[in-house]
């Protein structure tokens, strides 16, 4: 693959490992590209996907079901990699569902491809291990700023940490990933 179609890719993946061009070259050619529409489901729950999704252009959000209320759980955007937990973890289908939030340029890559660059390609696999270390400590410190900062100050910190998807993402999905109502959000925004 022409390795100028996955450059925010590239720079996601490096941005958590120093990938050699080589391992690129190697996960690049598993790699399929797809354009696709604003609110395209890339994994539907209770159903097993056997993909994993880079985003090259576009954001998505993964998000669950809870008494018929959508709750949104993560956010993605370019450079990112995206996926149903349960399908890549346990190869089962899993209750979260990724919706993309904008049109976007996704390539999708087969889940046993990447099993096997992780047996063949040492900078492949320690790229993995180091991005799953970084979300799992993302997700505990989201956890931890629920329980200990207070909404307004956890909107201010997605701001700063965020300012590129602030614009970009509906306020609800904001609000529900944050851990409040839109209501609530919208009365923190107003008071500036």
């Amino acid at each position: 693959m022409d390795l100028s179609k996955i450059k925010n890719i590239i720079q996601g993946i490096k941005k958590y490992y120093p990938v050699s061009d080589e391992s690129i070259q190697r996960l690049s050619n598993s790699l399929r590209e797809n354009h696709l529409p604003k609110h395209h489901l890339l994994t539907k729950a209770e159903t097993k996907d056997n993909s994993v999704y880079f985003i090259e252009q576009g954001c998505a959000r993964t998000y669950f079901l809870v008494d018929g209320k959508e709750v949104t759980n993560w956010l993605s955007k370019e450079g990112d990699i995206t996926f149903s937990s349960s399908s890549l973890y346990h190869r089962k289908a899993g209750l979260d569902l990724v919706e993309l939030l904008e049109d976007s340029i996704i390539f999708s890559m087969p889940i046993d491809s990447l099993n096997e660059l992780y047996k063949t390609d040492i900078d492949i696999a320690n790229w993995s291990r180091t991005i799953h270390q970084e979300v799992l400590l993302k997700m505990q410190n989201l956890r931890i700023d629920r329980l200990t900062l207070t909404s307004k100050q956890r909107y201010e910190k997605f701001v700063s940490e965020n300012p590129d998807l602030i614009n970009r993402i509906n306020l609800g999905y904001i609000a529900s990933y944050l851990g409040m109502t839109q209501q609530h959000l919208s009365a923190i925004r107003a008071e500036g």
